[in-house]
């Protein structure tokens, strides 16, 4: 087995780079030259513009007329760093600080123009000293997981991007991707395969019913329904043999193996339902959302993390369209969801991976991951709505191994919405014909039906 190198993401490039001025009450201007005081509004002015230039040599005549004006010489050193001159920057800052100006915005500007001439441990500790001073800096915490990635620091990078989660989520998915994965990519010459098959115990639980009057559309959207105004979602489908659907299967802590698969997925949907029901997704990958449909779906993605489910995003995907989404989650999320706020029947349950060893059981419960490097693992057996089960299994090299994995259907967790509280007014089983939202039901039209229990309750 070889290790394949990847080029690591060192460049300052990443750097918010995003200096302000620094400014101050004017009624506090130390300088007493008059002219002084016009020449740094002036340069104020500049600076606001854009002119910088301009204004590097209108605060340095400024600082010249009043050299004890530390203000003058902090809002110089901005200039300074606005056109590239860092080292003139850091001058003119360590200036402002012998004045006795001090301030989170100057540490921070500090901090940018010690990393712009690469002295990379210096511009960590202006950058720790400004957040000490101020918390709310989400800029400062961004580039200082930059430079800790830099430096080597991986999990106080990472600690970055979950201090940026919720503060600002897309500057926290732009430092995420720097990081690299704790999983290495290599050439797997003498790996394994391992095979096996999901079954279900017990009873099968009953399916999840969603009434189409509450959800907008009815009229398309009732193409595929049972005939009586329902939506039906199958949460566990089980074959003939007992062997259950839409379950992931994945290796745990593999730190190196063959690569990540470098074709998008896609979330596909056509009438109203998305084209997989569980998929397995890299924390941080881009997803393709397909909207085949001539109606407006409102999809929104959520992050799971013990019992709370978080939203990450939500956004509507106009009718014959498409557009990208990242699968974003904390550290400590397990799974993600993908669905339709406006018709919540439409949903895609993705568990996070740690490495590409993993795969979903086909319609008879049965799996295979190949290629993978001889040893012993832990292996997860995880479904959306059952707990989640572990193995062991040792992979023999260029050989294979066989591991089972049983579920019972009464370990089920889940909430069938409202269609198991009886009495409840928008309770979704409605089954009378009679006083229907004040009068008689009309049946919807009926396209394809989904797939029903039989008296044995198999799907």
């Amino acid at each position: 087995m070889k290790t394949i190198k990847s080029s690591k993401k060192s460049s300052l490039r990443f750097l918010v780079f995003c200096l302000t001025l620094l400014l101050a009450d004017p009624t506090v201007f130390a300088a007493t030259n008059n002219e002084a005081k016009a020449l740094y509004q002036n340069a104020l002015k500049l600076s606001q513009q854009k002119k910088w230039d301009e204004a590097v040599a209108e605060f340095g005549k400024a600082s010249e007329l009043s050299p004890e004006d530390s203000l003058i010489h902090a809002n110089l050193g901005v200039a300074f760093s606005q056109t590239g001159m860092h080292k003139e920057a850091l001058l003119s800052f360590e200036k402002a600080l012998q004045l006795g100006y001090d301030s989170p915005g100057l540490r921070y500007n500090r901090g940018v123009s010690f990393a712009r001439v690469k002295l990379i441990d210096e511009a960590v500790q202006e950058l720790e000293k400004a957040l000490s001073m101020d918390s709310r800096m989400v800029k400062a915490e961004y580039d200082l997981g930059v430079l800790y990635n830099l430096q080597g620091k991986r999990e106080k990078a990472l600690e970055k991007v979950e201090t940026l989660f919720k503060r600002n989520n897309k500057l926290s998915k732009k430092l995420f991707d720097q990081i690299e994965s704790a999983y290495t990519v290599i050439t797997v010459d003498n790996g394994g395969t391992l095979k096996g098959q999901v079954t279900l115990s017990g009873q099968v639980p009953r399916v999840r019913s969603f009434h189409l009057i509450h959800a907008p559309n009815v009229e398309f959207c009732s193409r595929i329904s049972d005939g009586r105004g329902h939506r039906l979602l199958f949460d566990f489908t089980v074959s003939k043999n007992r062997g259950l659907k839409d379950t992931i299967i994945h290796l745990a802590k593999v730190e190196k193996g063959k690569p990540f698969s470098p074709k998008m997925q896609v979330f596909h949907i056509d009438r109203c339902q998305a084209n997989q029901y569980v998929i397995g997704a890299k924390n941080g990958e881009n997803i393709m959302v397909e909207n085949t449909d001539p109606i407006q779906h409102e999809i929104a993605t959520y992050e799971v993390r013990n019992i709370y489910s978080d939203q990450t995003s939500n956004r509507p995907v106009p009718p014959k369209s498409s557009q990208v989404r990242s699968i974003f989650a904390r550290k400590d999320a397990e799974n993600y969801i993908i669905k339709c706020n406006l018709h919540p029947f439409l949903q895609t349950h993705a568990y996070l991976v740690q490495n590409p060893y993993y795969t979903v059981s086909d319609e008879g419960g049965n799996f295979s991951i190949e290629n993978i490097p001889p040893g012993t693992y832990e292996v997860i057996a995880w479904h959306p709505f059952i707990a989640t089960q572990r193995g062991t299994i040792t992979i023999p090299e260029k050989g294979e191994a066989k591991l089972d994995f049983e579920f019972n259907g009464k370990d089920e967790k889940r909430k069938l919405y409202h269609d198991d509280i009886e009495g409840y007014r928008f309770n979704t089983w409605f089954d009378s014909k009679e006083k229907f939202y004040g009068g008689e039901r009309i049946d919807d039209p009926v396209e394809e039906l989904q797939a029903f229990c039989d008296d044995d309750h198999l799907c």
